[in-house]
């Protein structure tokens, strides 16, 4: 039995690319980890210097859907925000009378 109740997250191209390096140098931190072809001290700076990378390129990329599935129009916060910006603005400019 399958379910639909996924969402669907759009990211900007920055935090797309920014995701996309990041997944990149996990592999090649992990792959520099397990590879025996480098010496030991070379193989674990490279690995923690390519883990530190990933990390620091995906912070802005997570930190951006966290924030939107918090503020974004999907969310509470968002339908509230639309809410009081409905009942507060009644369509009319201060300059027009209503009749």
């Amino acid at each position: 039995m399958s379910s639909d109740n996924h969402k669907t997250i759009v990211l900007s191209l920055p935090a797309a690319a920014l995701l996309t390096i990041s997944q990149a140098a996990i592999g090649c931190g992990i792959g520099i980890l397990v590879a025996e072809k480098v010496a030991e001290n070379r193989r674990s700076t490279a690995a923690v210097g390519m883990l530190c990378l990933a990390i620091a390129t995906s912070a802005p990329a997570v930190v951006g859907v966290v924030v939107n599935v918090i503020n974004g129009p999907e969310s509470k916060l968002g339908a509230r925000r639309r809410l009081r910006s409905i009942r507060d603005d009644s369509g009319l400019q201060p300059e027009q009378e209503v009749f």
